[in-house]
Parts: structure tokens; C-alpha cells; sequence
């Protein structure tokens, strides 16, 4: 008796055990319910397709493309054609290979036009621009373009405009960057994002002419710019930033004019370097080049290179 209750618990313990196995291959999604990959026929269409959803599922991302892929080529006008479209960009995406996923995204919006998850691919690439974006920023500039092209009073045509800005800011490209955050105020003036377009402007000028030396007129504008943002939005969120940046302009521009007063100085041009010395001491009185032409003209008088 008592081995024969050891017998059953025996088998009772491979049964759970087998049991656990089976339920440890299922796979489960949405689309296909639980699957068991190994019971499968590929040469089924339907069976194909849940094997290349599972493979999705499993990460195993270029395994599924090849099979959704090839459910394409065998059956390109069955009713798993659009569903295989959007997986093999989602697989793309997952892999994170980010241009691939946006041109399969838009080859399923080419071959279904007006498909009712258009709003859904829509989000999709611009999901994908954004990600490229982190990787390559002017890469992902078409990309949003292209989502603009699609609906461009979309919900995410705004949304777009400023990633494609971002983009060139991120790139240092700060002359496209200007005119694209322009296009925001423009285009989409009451959208959330105009006052910080409007505070990017001045922005990408100021980055802009940081790098130049003597050239100082879009200084003048991209502060002219941050007190327009100032003007226009009093309570935004970004003004104590924008009174940080007029500073750091007018100091960039105290800057390259004492530069301009050493060089006529090193001409042996005293005069013409008072002209500029004086200038920032007036104009900028809170900048650390303001004492440093106090003392230059101080200097200048002791010698007697110009009349005090």
C-alpha cells in the first residue's frame, strides 16, 4: 500500500513537472492568444504569423521580420498583410533600428491609405524621429517633416515643427534652427509650444554668433529676442532663464567689443580703442568687461596715450 501511494505521488510530480514545461513554451499576445511556437505549421499562413509574433515577443526581432516578410511575399493580398506591415516597423523599433521602422511605416501607410489605425502610425514615427534623434539629430529631421506632410494641422504637427528645431539645435545647425522655431510661432501660434519657440529664437542667434568674432548684429537681436519673450510672456515659465541669457549676451558683446579695443591698441590706435572701451563701460556697467575697460582707459590717461 505504501509503495503504491509513493507510485502515484511519483507520477502525480511528472504530471505537474510536464505540466509546468508546456505552459513555460506558451506565449501570449493580443493578437494570436496563447501560443505554443513548436506546435505550429509555417506553411500555414495564419500559424506563420503567430510564429513571427512570437519570435516579436521573444525579442528575437530579425527572426520576425524575415517571417513577417515572408508571409508578404507568399500571400501579399491576405488579410495579414497590414498587420504584418506594422509588426515588421515595430520589430524595427524594438531593435532599435529606427530609420528601418519608419519606412516600413510608411510603406504600410503607402499600401493601405486611410486605414483606420492611421492616427496610430502617425504616433509611431513620430516616436521613431524621436529616438533617432537622441542618436543622429538631423537624421530625424525628415522623418518629422514627412508626420507634418500626413495631417499638417495634426495633433502631432506642432509637436513635430519643435522636435525638427530641437534637431538643429541639437546639431548645432543654429541657422536652421532659428527659422524652424520661427515656423512654430508661425504656424502654430496658439499652440503650448510657442513661448518656448519664441525663447529659442533669440537662443539659436546667441549660439550662433558665440562662435563668430567681430560680427555682432544677431547679438543684439537674440537679446532684443529674449526681451520680446520677456515682453510677451511676463509669468512663462522660462523668464528667469531668459534674464540669465540677456546677461550672458550683453557679456558676450562686452566681450567682442574689448577684443575690438585690443586690436586697435595693438594698431597703435589709442583713440579708436576709447571709443569702444568707453562704450562698454556705459552700456554694460554689469558686465566684468565694464572694470576691465575702466582700468584699460585708466591706464590709457596715466600714459597720456589719449587726452583725459
Amino acid at each position: 500500500m505504501k509503495q503504491g501511494c509513493l507510485g502515484l505521488l511519483f507520477v502525480l510530480m511528472v504530471s505537474l513537472v510536464s505540466a509546468s514545461d508546456a505552459c513555460a513554451e506558451l506565449i501570449w499576445n493580443k493578437d494570436t492568444g496563447w501560443v505554443d511556437p513548436l506546435t505550429l505549421n509555417p506553411a500555414v499562413p495564419d500559424q506563420r504569423y503567430k510564429i513571427a509574433t512570437s519570435m516579436m515577443i521573444d525579442g528575437e526581432y530579425e527572426s520576425a521580420v524575415k517571417e513577417f516578410k515572408g508571409i508578404l511575399d507568399a500571400h501579399p493580398d491576405s488579410d495579414l498583410a497590414e498587420s504584418c506591415y506594422y509588426n515588421i516597423g515595430q520589430s524595427y523599433f524594438l531593435a532599435g533600428k529606427y530609420k528601418k521602422a519608419f519606412k516600413a511605416y510608411e510603406t504600410l501607410l503607402e499600401r493601405f491609405p486611410g486605414i483606420r489605425i492611421t492616427g496610430l502610425i502617425h504616433q509611431r514615427e513620430f516616436e521613431a524621429g524621436t529616438s533617432l534623434m537622441q542618436e543622429n539629430p538631423k537624421a530625424s529631421v525628415p522623418v518629422f517633416e514627412r508626420v507634418i506632410e500626413h495631417n499638417p494641422q495634426g495633433p502631432l504637427a506642432a509637436d513635430c515643427q519643435v522636435k525638427i528645431a530641437d534637431a538643429y539645435f541639437l546639431a548645432e545647425d543654429f541657422v536652421n534652427a532659428e527659422p524652424a522655431y520661427r515656423a512654430v510661432i508661425e504656424n502654430y501660434p496658439r499652440s503650448a509650444w510657442a513661448p518656448y519657440a519664441m525663447y529659442r529664437i533669440p537662443l539659436s542667434k546667441l549660439s550662433l554668433e558665440a562662435r563668430r568674432d567681430r560680427d555682432m548684429g544677431n547679438l543684439w537681436k537674440a537679446r532684443d529676442g529674449f526681451e520680446e519673450y520677456l515682453a510677451n510672456y511676463p509669468d512663462g515659465t522660462l523668464v528667469e532663464e531668459a534674464k540669465k541669457k540677456i546677461h550672458e549676451t550683453e557679456d558676450l558683446i562686452a566681450q567682442k567689443e574689448y577684443m575690438i579695443a585690443e586690436f586697435y591698441l595693438r594698431k597703435k590706435n589709442p583713440a579708436s580703442a576709447m571709443v569702444y572701451l568707453k562704450r562698454i563701460a556705459d552700456r554694460f556697467p554689469n558686465t566684468r568687461w565694464a572694470d576691465k575697460s575702466q582700468d584699460t582707459m585708466v591706464f590709457l590717461q596715466k600714459i597720456n596715450a589719449v587726452k583725459k
